[in-house]
């Protein structure tokens, strides 16, 4: 987090134009250091993104007014049922209402509809069995009574029987061994309030009043009908009693708001808190905040960019629920000071957004963040439902209980709002309560026991709580310390927790002075550079050129640290210093460790891992190279070589595990020296790192400014590189409408934003058209004067235009170095010559010729393969086309070619030959050599089996990796292997064809017969089948024609109409018929378009071009084909004809300029 300025930028502040003005001094002041120009850049950032969110950010802001609207219709419920009750009405004359009969148990709440009984009763003598049978009898719902000796057995089943009976009844007599008097009885009931559903069952008059009223009924029964005068009346007594409650006035209602809103309005936070943390894993996920970081933002800048924005956003949503809660009338906002509500939220919202970010620097992926998000809501909805009950803020639980407790549940920012409602809330329960005045933040939350002497106040003029803890003003100081607090802990498990890469800052760096004072540290890696550290799998043979490379670079090593041994090797160290270089790469090393838990445990598997296993992959294994300045080096490799690591090591993505590199004079491995590096780095990664949401000017203005471009040129720039990449039509569209080129030329420009001194290009032109890749190309070349260019790409072509030095990697090491002209003709198989035949000439007017014709060329073309054969040792066509034959001549051929050429030249009239072409053989061809023997020499060390291959014979053979020419031990034939790498970059077979006795492909591919001495490697071989003679080809009429294989034109001996046919590869690569069609002679009509297309690949037309005088066939396709077209001579920059829309695997042989 140490702040850099732009010292070592190219943009420095005493090149930028200066203003007169203070303000303007003050300002380029301000912006001469890196966090406050980031500070800026990302905070304007944040703002366009959120704006071009509107749907999202205003659910933010609006999202309390839904919640408060809610919990409005909740209060007035509570009020509209409340205004139903008696006790909430004025009662002056209450109504009498008779006793309800005793109820069946299975009317009451808690009692379930089996085995329950409603009555018990003891003793069991005559007398209580009559009055409890009368008791039963006379109750208007049937209901039953059991009797038991005594009370204590009755408490017995009771306790045994939780929720099975309603009630019991207790008879006292004065002598109970003479139950004759009776003196009165004792009535049992539950007492529990019970409450279920919204509906109230007292106690008292469910059981307790039916049963009181019906036992004292049939006592008086009784005792009358043992009265002689009375006995008569007993039968007909009328028993009717009511029950009536006192005159009242309403009870005032009491709002339940205070304890409601605070979930609410939680729960409307909630939104702004899972938006928060979707955007920082987002850019996280999708590598952005890893772009930052490259283009040179401090991690300063970064977090107090985001930490402003929330701030701005807590301090509008905070106003916003306020003002929602005053024009919802709510008495709590209404009576309450305005400052208090503000800060609550505030303060809150700033807690919550610091906790976000805390969280997401545990999270990698977007998808986990809503997950998190939405637990973290339950869990905050439960322990505020906790807060509302009293828990743990309480005088008694606080001081008589557990004071931990208390101060845990105030680690989290939504049980303090619970709090601070609540306080709110209770002083504010009416619409006439005074309310909480801003000066009595502190003073209202008061304990004083009743024990003491309680300052008496005026419950209108003022609210003071006696039994309370953690007032507001508490509360406020305890958010502001959370959200500090909250901020400081991402900061630092940010640094020390491993991202995507693994890689992370110790625990302990916050107290390491290099981490403060980066100078300390910028000269120590240098010193520690460890050749014995790393696998033992030197290449058995090192390429001279990567050997001279690495002495070269350690004589320049030993004069960096002052360690040559005498004069004469400071002198040759100080000669290679005169050509400066931009990155010195010193016996670079990278290993991943070994990993032994699996990947769904996320970062922490880092922990675990172990580099010095024997199962730990080197993927830079002692790289020793120089990039000079004002050179273009590119950096080729199959996938899994180590080119990308080697990348992401110098752009500080990825620590070196041992070795160093220098990036003019600044070391990678010292701390803050890549801040500093960065400043002068431009980078383009392989996937485009863009916001969907920003315009493409609107990149180049904040990456400018995070690179330290003058914030008054900043516009001008980005509309310059714009132009440059041919985007300026859509500067300002969003990012997310570009195409893949698009997004690609955007992430060019943003590389080559501010002047930086080494850029690094990871397959820049991917997805681009070709009009689009000769742009950046031009630009690319533009960009190398005054700085290095570290290009890596798959396309061979753009290596060979762009590349002034190109290497190879394979399995971690260097495997050439040299320019492309060095290396083709150190590694390359030899030369190509293109041979171009004249067809014979005929103007077509009888159509009857075109077939002698055909056949006529053929024998021309065979006749000019028959020559190549006899002179140069049976060397046979590498590739065939209509315009051109292809010939790879071997190395060792080469005293031959220059005679073999000037006699060809003598017969060329006679061959019929109007152009030859030479020129060394491919790139492609040379990074596959390389690649091959970089897999061979891994399989010896290996000692793996040879290669098994099936036949179609069913037999087997035996086949040494890497081998061109194997032979089928049973049949003695011969078959031709050709070798490629997978995606994985690993040695494959990508065919096998029959060799026929002359040693000659069948499929024209040439024969090399040295048979490797090495064995390895796993894969299974197809041998093709024969090329069939003659092919069946059925017309639109259904006549079946047997043609010769290749023939261009057939007549139908039916109608005698005249077909012109196309010819393809079939599934099985045998020669096809993909197209035919109706030809009519010295006729310019359309030819009809509705004929059938035949053959193993239908549906698919040919691009056919065919000379006479100078003008094409009527109904040919006008221009040719790429494989039709004539050989271009390719120079060596990209203005010099290099071919649009041609591939990396260039068909036609070109000669280099």
């Amino acid at each position: 987090m140490a702040d850099v300025g732009d010292k070592n930028g190219v943009a420095e502040t005493s090149m930028r134009p200066r203003g007169c003005g203070p303000v303007t001094g003050v300002v380029d002041w301000l912006m001469s250091f890196a966090t406050v120009r980031g500070f800026f850049a990302l905070y304007r950032k944040n703002a366009l993104v959120a704006v071009r969110n509107h749907r999202a950010t205003l659910l933010r802001l609006i999202a309390p007014l839904l919640f408060l609207l809610l919990a409005l219709l909740i209060d007035k419920a509570i009020q509209a049922n409340d205004a139903g009750q008696e006790t909430f009405q004025d009662v002056m004359d209450p109504t009498a209402e008779l006793i309800a009969p005793i109820p069946s148990c299975n009317e009451d709440m808690y009692i379930g509809p089996s085995n329950c009984s409603e009555l018990m009763y003891s003793p069991n003598n005559y007398i209580t069995q009559a009055i409890m049978g009368n008791v039963t009898s006379r109750n208007a719902v049937p209901i039953t009574a059991a009797a038991y000796p005594s009370q204590d057995s009755v408490q017995d089943y009771l306790l045994a029987h939780p929720d099975e009976v309603i009630g019991a009844v207790h008879f006292v007599f004065e002598d109970p061994s003479n139950p004759s008097v009776l003196n009165g009885f004792i009535v049992q009931t539950n007492t529990t309030v019970k409450f279920f559903k919204g509906t109230y069952q007292d106690p008292n008059t469910f059981v307790q009043l039916p049963l009181q009223s019906a036992v004292q009924r049939e006592i008086t029964r009784y005792y009358m009908s043992e009265t002689p005068s009375l006995a008569g009346m007993a039968e007909d007594l009328v028993w009717n009693v009511s029950i009536k409650t006192f005159a009242h006035p309403a009870i005032a209602t009491t709002s339940v708001l205070g304890q409601v809103l605070g979930p609410f309005v939680f729960a409307a936070c909630m939104f702004s808190f899972v938006s928060q943390i979707g955007f920082m894993v987002a850019e996280k996920e999708q590598g952005l905040r890893q772009a930052l970081q490259s283009m040179g933002c401090t991690t300063a800048a970064y977090w107090l960019s985001w930490a402003a924005w929330e701030f701005t956003i807590a301090f509008f949503s905070a106003n916003l629920i306020a003002c929602f809660g005053l024009l919802l009338h709510f008495d709590l906002f209404l009576n309450n000071n305005y400052g208090l509500l503000f800060f609550l939220f505030f303060l809150f919202l700033l807690a919550l957004s610091s906790l976000g970010m805390f969280v997401c620097t545990l999270i990698s992926k977007q998808q986990v963040a809503v997950y998190v998000g939405f637990a973290i809501f339950l869990i905050g909805w439960i322990m505020q439902t906790v807060v509302i009950f009293g828990v743990p803020y309480s005088v008694d639980f606080y001081y008589d209980y557990n004071m931990a407790l208390t101060c845990i549940f105030s680690l989290f920012p939504w049980d303090l709002l619970a709090k601070g409602f609540g306080d709110l809330g209770s002083a504010t329960v009416t619409s006439t309560s005074p309310g909480i005045s801003w000066s009595q933040r502190y003073s209202y939350c008061q304990d004083i026991p009743l024990s003491q002497d309680q300052p008496p106040f005026d419950p209108k003029e003022q609210y003071i709580d006696y039994e309370c803890v953690m007032p507001l003003g508490t509360i406020y100081v305890v958010l502001t310390v959370l959200w500090l607090g909250y901020f400081v802990l991402a900061v630092y498990f940010d640094q020390i927790i491993p991202n995507a890469m693994g890689v992370k800052l110790p625990l302990w760096f916050p107290f390491m002075p290099s981490y403060w004072m980066p100078s300390l540290a910028k000269a120590r890696g240098l010193h520690s550079i460890d050749d014995g550290m790393g696998p033992d799998d030197r290449p058995d043979e090192q390429d001279g050129d990567v050997a001279e490379e690495e002495v070269r670079m350690r004589e320049l090593l030993q004069h960096r640290t002052g360690a040559a041994s005498d004069a004469a090797e400071m002198s040759a160290a100080g000669a290679n210093l005169k050509n400066r270089n931009a990155v010195e790469v010193f016996g670079l090393k990278r290993v991943f460790p070994y990993i032994p838990c699996s990947g769904s445990c996320g970062s922490f598997c880092f922990a675990f891992a172990r580099t010095k296993d024997e199962r730990a992959f080197w993927a830079i294994k002692n790289s020793w190279l120089g990039i000079p300045e004002g050179q273009l080096f590119c950096l080729l490799g199959p996938n899994g070589a180590g080119k990308s690591t080697t990348i992401n090591v110098l752009t500080g993505v990825l620590p070196a595990s041992d070795g160093e590199a220098l990036v003019y004079g600044e070391p990678i491995s010292a701390a803050g020296s890549m801040e500093r590096i960065r400043s002068m780095m431009g980078v383009c990664p392989q996937f485009d790192v863009l916001w969907g949401e920003l315009t493409g000017v609107e990149h180049l203005q904040i990456y400018g400014a995070v690179k330290g471009v003058d914030w008054r040129r900043v516009g001008g720039e980005a509309d310059e590189l714009l132009e440059k990449v041919k985007l300026t039509y859509a500067a300002r569209q969003q990012t997310a409408a570009y195409s893949g080129g698009m997004r690609r030329r955007l992430s060019v420009a943003i590389a080559l934003l501010g002047n930086p001194k080494i850029v690094y290009l990871d397959e820049p032109t991917t997805g681009m058209d070709p009009i689009s890749r000769r742009y950046v190309w031009d630009i690319i070349q533009e960009a190398k004067v005054g700085r290095a260019i570290v290009l890596t790409t798959h396309s061979m072509e753009e290596a060979d235009i762009l590349g002034d030095r190109i290497a190879i990697m394979a399995k971690g090491r260097l495997r050439c170095i040299g320019s492309s002209l060095r290396l083709k003709q150190k590694f390359g198989s030899g030369y190509q010559v293109a041979v171009s035949v004249t067809a014979p000439a005929t103007d077509y007017k009888d159509l009857s010729t075109a077939a002698v014709e055909t056949k006529e060329n053929s024998a021309r073309f065979a006749k000019v393969k028959e020559y190549f054969r006899e002179r140069l040792d049976g060397i046979a066509p590498s590739e065939e086309t209509r315009a051109y034959i292809n010939f790879l001549v071997p190395r060792e051929k080469e005293d031959q070619l220059m005679p073999f050429l000037k006699q060809l030249e003598k017969d060329s009239d006679e061959l019929h030959i109007t152009d030859v072409q030479l020129s060394l053989t491919s790139l492609e061809e040379v990074f596959l050599n390389i690649a091959k023997a970089a897999e061979i020499e891994e399989a010896r060390r290996r000692g793996s089996k040879p290669v098994e291959v099936h036949l179609p014979s069913g037999t087997t053979m035996q086949v040494p990796l890497g081998a061109e020419l194997a032979e089928d031990p049973a049949t003695g034939a011969q078959y031709t292997v050709r070798w490629g790498t997978d995606e994985a970059g690993n040695l494959c077979v990508l065919d096998c064809k029959p060799v026929d006795g002359s040693g000659t492909s069948l499929h024209g591919a040439a024969v090399t017969r040295d048979w490797p001495s090495v064995t390895g490697g796993l894969g299974t071989i197809q041998a093709a089948p024969p090329v069939p003679s003659y092919v069946d080809v059925k017309l639109d009429n259904g006549t079946l024609l047997r043609v010769g294989a290749g023939q261009e034109y057939v007549l139908n001996p039916v109608t005698n109409q005249p077909y012109r046919l196309t010819w393809g590869e079939g599934p099985d690569g045998e020669p096809a018929v993909v197209h035919f069609e109706a030809y009519y002679p010295g006729s310019v009509a359309e030819p009809k378009s509705s004929l059938p297309t035949v053959g193993l690949m239908p549906g698919v037309p040919a691009s056919i071009s065919l000379q006479r005088s100078g003008s094409p066939l009527p109904g040919a396709v006008s221009g040719a084909s790429d494989d039709e077209s004539q050989p271009r001579a390719r120079g060596v920059g990209p203005r010099q004809g290099s071919r649009q829309g041609q591939g990396s695997n260039d068909a036609s042989p070109r000669s280099r300029g």
